[in-house]
């Protein structure tokens, strides 16, 4: 017998017989049957053998038991019959099948037939029905067939058959004809809890279940909690939920695992949240930190945290762990700060000089003030006299607290400059030593004015419509000079001497002794780039001026305008302002000024600025148009200003001169002198 395929993938095993040579009848290749075994689909597990012998000749025998000769999807054995040399004419061929092996006691089903080979030529013997039924492939076939043979009580259950174990399931599982009564394989578990998972540990073997609480799945490592059984989804809360033996082992690793640093909290550590679904960072709460950019200890009221503290560690500078602070931008202003009169609420407490009788930026009424368009005011650092001077020759004083303002305009016979005249006055300076003003303006005119007298002096400006627009004196006796709009810088005391520059002077002060600064801009039509010169003279006895020193005024590439006024604090902080909201401020120490950027809101036009002695905070005016405005700039930035009562003016203001923060004047066009505290 030869193996021979029914298909390209499947290898049939075949049988090959062979018979003596005989000139009258076929060779053994001449001659053959083909046995085609049909087979159930599961009988994998059983044998099937093939039988062939011819007369006296040797018989030959092919088994097939192997699991892989059987094909489940084309369920048919093929063998080839082929007849060997020393046998007959007539070949007997056998097929039997057996369950579970080849043996003698397993035969199930046989079937014999004999084919003559008396010619050549393929014969064929188709078996259908051979009797292999194994519906659970167990390897045992259920009784029937021809020989009404086989074992396997129950060929619905692969537990069942000759020899299996009796199982406690009131079923004849080894097909004795009884039902349990073997080996009890059913072992009983306390379910105390009723999770349907018994206790740890040994259980009661039977049949039947000892009490209603007992069952047949062990497993559960809490039987006194219903929630802890082995089909638990583990939740986070340090217990072992599903029994395996760990407890929280879905939340140890990865992000936020149970017990790894979280920065949320001040020596944070995640642990299990309240529903016990995963992780949450806990430890102490920081505290939120606020910004103080003047570092009084109080951050900007209403602002929002910009970062955090934790326990023990110090307070970042700049930082403050509330919001209390009204004016972030003045140390000055706190809840624990003195209310002063100056028109700000000191004390942060809502209320502006309260208890105190200090009068607000009001008006000052008074008939020789009237439609006057004021272009400078100057005041004695003792208070008073108040001067303030403008355009069409206008020129007033003030002597004290108590009285009036007394004209000294051009139409009066202590004016300053010719009779009738009607000269723009555009800057002033009160000489501390003597209390007398000084005076300059339109096509070189300047005045010392003693109150009752007026000296005047005019210089021969070399440009046409130019004029003074700053004046300033040091010393004592004081040497005062004055700036010109074609940044020419005078000295007017003694013999006069001109320091020429180019470009435009619009404002002009001292740092001490030794040291002017004079803005303006260069060129005299747009663009126009802004200027800081600084003027200085060595130590006595060496007393001449130098050329200026022009200083870098960073962040304003591509600005189109000029500086109008300057004024220095002190050696560390001087501020010039000018148009379209541009303002600088350096120190005497370096040639680098930076830019300030201007207060949110919109943009002014800035013409005066001046701080109160002592103090590092400016208080600069500008206008929105035609409507004058006040604001204070310190180091710390923009800072809340005295607010005009009753409203701000709706005319340009043009200068402001103080002694303090609680003295202080602005004037204006049309009439508007504003004084503060002014009753």
């Amino acid at each position: 017998m030869h193996p021979m395929r029914q298909s390209a993938i499947l290898l049939l095993p075949l049988l090959i017989l062979a018979c003596k040579k005989d000139s009258k009848e076929p060779d053994t290749k001449q001659a053959a049957v083909h046995v085609k075994i049909g087979h159930h689909p599961k009988f994998s597990q059983g044998c099937i053998t093939v039988e062939a012998h011819g007369g006296t000749g040797e018989t030959v025998l092919a088994e097939f038991k192997e699991p892989g000769q059987f094909d489940t999807n084309d369920p048919v054995l093929n063998v080839a019959v082929f007849r060997k040399a020393d046998w007959a004419r007539d070949v007997e061929i056998t097929v039997r099948a057996f369950e579970k092996g080849c043996a003698t006691e397993q035969l199930v089903d046989e079937r014999k037939q004999t084919f003559s080979f008396a010619s050549a030529g393929r014969q064929e013997w188709m078996i259908e029905d051979l009797h292999t039924a194994d519906e659970d492939g167990d390897g045992f076939v259920s009784p029937g067939g021809p020989m009404n043979r086989g074992t396997d009580c129950d060929d619905l259950r692969a537990t069942a058959f000759p020899g299996a174990p009796e199982l406690c399931n009131g079923l004849d599982d080894n097909c004795d004809g009884q039902m349990e009564t073997g080996f009890v394989n059913r072992v009983w578990y306390l379910d105390r809890d009723r999770d349907s998972f018994g206790r740890n540990g040994p259980g009661t073997e039977a049949c039947d279940p000892p009490s209603e609480l007992h069952v047949e799945v062990t497993g559960d490592c809490d039987d006194e909690r219903a929630d802890i059984h082995p089909n638990a989804v583990e939740a986070c809360n340090s217990v072992d939920d599903n029994c395996d033996g760990r407890a929280d082992e879905l939340f140890t690793e990865g992000p936020g695992a149970l017990g790894t640093a979280c920065t949320e909290f001040c020596n944070g550590t995640y642990a299990c949240n309240d529903t016990q679904t995963g992780t949450v960072c806990v430890g102490t709460p920081p505290t939120l930190l606020y910004s103080d950019a003047d570092s009084d200890g109080e951050g900007e009221k209403d602002s929002a945290p910009v970062g955090e503290l934790c326990p023990d560690a110090p307070m970042p500078s700049m930082m403050a762990d509330n919001t209390r602070d009204c004016d972030d931008a003045d140390p000055g202003t706190n809840t624990l700060a003195t209310e002063v009169c100056d028109g700000l609420d000191n004390d942060c407490d809502g209320q502006v000089d309260e208890e105190m009788s200090c009068g607000s930026l009001k008006k000052v009424v008074d008939p020789v003030l009237a439609g006057g368009n004021w272009r400078t005011v100057a005041v004695h650092p003792s208070g008073y006299p108040v001067w303030v001077a403008g355009l069409g020759g206008r020129l007033a004083v003030k002597m004290d607290a108590t009285s009036a303002f007394v004209s000294h305009s051009g139409d009066t016979t202590n004016r300053c400059g010719p009779a009738g005249n009607k000269l723009d006055w555009h800057a002033a300076w009160v000489n501390p030593n003597n209390s007398n003003l000084v005076v300059v303006g339109e096509d070189g005119h300047i005045g010392e004015h003693t109150g009752s007298t007026c000296y005047p002096i005019q210089f021969d400006l070399p440009g046409k419509n130019d004029y003074f627009s700053g004046v300033v004196g040091i010393g004592n006796p004081a040497q005062v000079f004055a700036a010109s709009t074609l940044g020419h810088l005078y000295e007017i005391t003694g013999a006069a001497q001109r320091h020429d520059s180019p470009g435009r002077y619009w404002g002009l002060h001292a740092l001490g002794q030794d040291a002017l600064f004079a803005v303006g801009s260069t060129g005299e039509s747009s663009p126009l780039t802004p200027v800081v010169n600084l003027y200085t003279r060595p130590p006595p006895p060496e007393t001449p001026w130098g050329t200026p020193a022009v200083h870098n005024l960073q962040g304003t590439a591509g600005y189109n305008g000029g500086l109008r006024a300057v004024w220095a604090a002190d050696a560390t902080l001087i501020y010039a302002v000018g148009d379209g909201g541009l303002v600088v401020k350096g120190s005497g120490q370096s040639r680098d000024w930076e830019r300030v950027l201007p207060q949110a809101g919109p943009v002014l036009n800035y013409v005066s600025v001046a701080a109160p002695p002592g103090t590092m905070n400016a208080y600069v005016i500008g206008n929105e148009g035609n409507a004058g405005r006040l604001q204070r700039l310190t180091p710390h930035g923009w800072a809340k200003a005295p607010a005009f009562t009753p409203s701000a003016p709706n005319v340009p203001l043009r200068d402001i001169a103080m002694t303090s923060s609680s003295n202080f004047w602005i004037v204006g066009d049309d009439g508007n002198v504003y004084h503060f505290p002014e009753p």
